[in-house]
């Protein structure tokens, strides 16, 4: 089962492409069939937002390398007892959760074999486990450090290999700033000392296309490389001379190595390898256009005197030794993980697992138990099935007190979904609130303080006999298959009302798996298209009745109607009928049940503002004096509003 994690760490799972809808509470595996494809109809009409079913939430953290982006969840049996139906522990297993982070190509499931990976230590009660590849950590915590460095880093590339195993991470924008020098320096020449001030700008360094700072796996290592170089103005004053300026190249190359171990401490950090070379050169010396030095420093410079000097008090400023410490503290030698990883572990569905153990033989392995306070309690019942006006009492197992509970619509509309009180008893809506023949409500305990919640699904009828589905077609030769059902589970009784002798068909049991009733095709008359049988279903106790309707099919139907245009404000449809590709505009209009609604003879069908059918039928007819009669049909779902893509409407 795939999903995904949202923007703001809710995992969700994506239900806008699901299939194998069943109505669970229904009585037959027919009826749950065909219950499915009615509510997955319905749920196919949602905007794709409310088809989005959230499991739970993740931290999601600042680390780009272990952010969420989608799972998979697949089922695990804790060995082979667990297989066995005559096993005390059969059934016993865990969910396995595949998370798939940002930036990162998804890899392969486990094969046969793979290990159960929730210890059973006595006396630990473990019943959770994270594992993480221990690289990929390590790589989140050195990223860390460079983000820290490079106070305006930008985006992190990365690049993987054609296994999807990650290769490299760049980094090509983002700058380290070093402020401005100052220092004065004595210098002997031969008629006496002179001291010479000394003032370097601003470095900058700066992380580009063509200097970027780089990252690369291999192994189960890291190894960080940069080689960036700066400009900057370097100044000379003395006493008595004008000022000299000249241009400096400023260079720095940084090397080091990280591999992640598990030793006495926990889980640490340690860099392996690490050097640090500073580079520094003058530039523009060769064309004296480009410098503005008084004499004094040109002898110096012929002297050779500028230059150690330069490099002398660069040192000794600091200025290098300030760089390198910068470096090495970001680059420690040894950082414990275990806090880190800890933190990490926060992908853990709402604070729902607990637990302090990491261990990293390999695989980083966090081990812990699933929060009680946060999967403590169900409503009870989950699914009821009850009559307009009626009531249900509901409450959490085990019992949890003070929870809070809350009746809402299933989906966004009209009506009233409902009271419940404080102690839980629900009332379901009256008819009068009910637009059509059921509603959907959702009904919610809350926590005190936890906030941890569960909710069941209730199913609000209109009228206690139901029979589906509303409508068939039945072709010459077929069958076509009915189900009903009570609240009561009282005995009903199938008939065809006003049979027309001679060619209605018989509504007998069903003899297929699961079949409540079948409708079979009567004798053919070729000089009709259509016979439009309503088939009775009646309650013996209460004598509620429920129609539904076959429209058999005595021969192919020669027209085509096709929807011209709708307004669903004013609930009316254009309608033409097609004729061997040709529109006709003297085909003759009827609707054979009578409405609900009109037709008019130009094809215009008016809905009612107040019905509560479901569908309409409509037919055309061409009557030609040569060739005969020709007759097409269309079946129109009602409410038109509820219906807008079968209008060839944006829904």
């Amino acid at each position: 089962m795939p999903g995904n994690v949202d923007g703001d760490g809710r995992v969700k799972l994506d239900l806008s492409k699901s299939d194998g809808f069943f109505l669970t509470f229904a009585e037959s595996e027919h009826e749950q069939r065909l219950g499915g494809e009615f509510f997955k109809d319905l749920f196919n009409q949602l905007p794709d937002e409310k088809r989005v079913y959230a499991l739970g939430k993740i931290e999601r953290g600042t680390n780009d390398l272990i952010r969420p982006q989608s799972f998979e969840l697949r089922t695990q049996a804790n060995g082979m007892a667990a297989r066995d139906p005559h096993s005390a522990e059969y059934g016993d297993g865990a969910v396995l959760a595949f998370i798939r982070m940002e930036k990162r190509l998804g890899g392969d499931f486990p094969g046969e074999g793979y290990r159960y990976l929730i210890p059973d230590d006595q006396g630990k009660d473990y019943s959770a486990t994270v594992l993480f590849d221990r690289s990929r950590v390590a790589t989140g915590v050195m990223l860390d450090a460079v983000d820290e460095m490079l106070a305006n880093m930008g985006d992190v590339k990365f690049e993987f290999n054609a296994s999807g195993e990650l290769e490299k991470a760049i980094v090509s924008s983002g700058e380290l700033v070093f402020p401005e020098q100052n220092a004065a320096h004595p210098l002997m020449l031969p008629d006496g000392i002179v001291f010479v001030n000394m003032n370097i700008e601003e470095l900058v360094f700066a992380a580009s296309d063509d200097t970027p700072f780089v990252v690369d796996f291999f192994d189960g290592k890291a190894r960080i490389n940069w080689n960036p170089e700066t400009v900057a103005n370097i100044t000379f004053t003395t006493e008595g001379q004008e000022p000299g300026v000249f241009k400096g190249r400023f260079g720095i190359e940084v090397v080091a190595e990280y591999a992640v171990e598990d030793s006495e401490d926990g889980l640490v950090l340690v860099r392996t390898q690490y050097a640090y070379t500073p580079k520094f050169e003058f530039i523009d010396l060769e064309d004296l256009s480009n410098v503005d030095a008084p004499p004094l420093y040109w002898f110096l410079i012929a002297m050779s005197f500028l230059l150690p000097l330069v490099v002398n008090v660069v040192y000794y400023l600091g200025l290098i030794v300030t760089i390198k410490d910068h470096f090495s503290e970001a680059f420690q030698t040894r950082t414990r993980l275990s806090k880190t990883v800890q933190d990490i572990i926060k992908l853990n569905f709402g604070q729902a697992i607990q637990g302090d153990e990491v261990y990293a033989p390999h695989d980083i392995g966090f081990f812990g138990r699933i929060n009680p306070a946060q999967t403590s309690f169900v409503i009870n019942p989950m699914q009821p099935l009850m009559k307009q006006g009626g009531s249900q009492q509901f409450a959490t197992v085990p019992v949890v007190a003070g929870v809070q509970w809350k009746v809402e619509n299933l989906v966004d509309g009209p009506g009233s979904p409902g009271t419940i009180s404080a102690s839980g008893l629900y009332q379901a809506p009256p008819a009068s609130a009910i637009k059509g023949r059921f509603t959907r409500v959702r009904v919610t305990a809350t926590a005190p303080g936890s906030g941890y919640h569960s909710s069941a699904l209730v199913t609000v009828l209109l009228n206690e006999l139901s029979v589906n589905p509303l409508i068939q077609i039945c072709d010459v030769g077929t069958t076509a298959e009915f189900a009903a059902g009570s609240l009561g589970g009282d005995r009903l009784q199938w008939s065809i009302k006003n049979p027309v002798p001679g060619e209605s068909g018989e509504i007998r049991p069903s003899v297929k798996p699961g079949g409540d009733h079948t409708y079979h095709h009567g004798p053919v008359n070729l000089n009709k298209t259509y016979l439009l049988d309503e088939i009775e279903v009646k309650n013996t106790r209460t004598n509620e009745t429920r129609s539904v309707h076959v429209l058999a099919l005595q021969k192919l139907p020669a027209l085509t109607i096709n929807i011209v245009s709708a307004d669903i404000a004013q609930g009316k449809v254009q309608l033409e009928a097609i004729l061997n590709g040709k529109t006709l505009g003297d085909a003759v209009w009827s609707l054979p049940q009578g409405g609900p609604g009109s037709i008019s003879q130009t094809g215009l069908y008016q809905a009612p503002q107040t019905a509560t059918e479901r569908y309409v039928v409509i037919f055309a007819l061409l009557d030609d004096v040569l060739y005969g009669k020709f007759e097409g049909h269309l079946i129109l779902p009602l409410p038109l509003v509820e219906f807008p893509q079968v209008l060839g409407l944006p829904g």
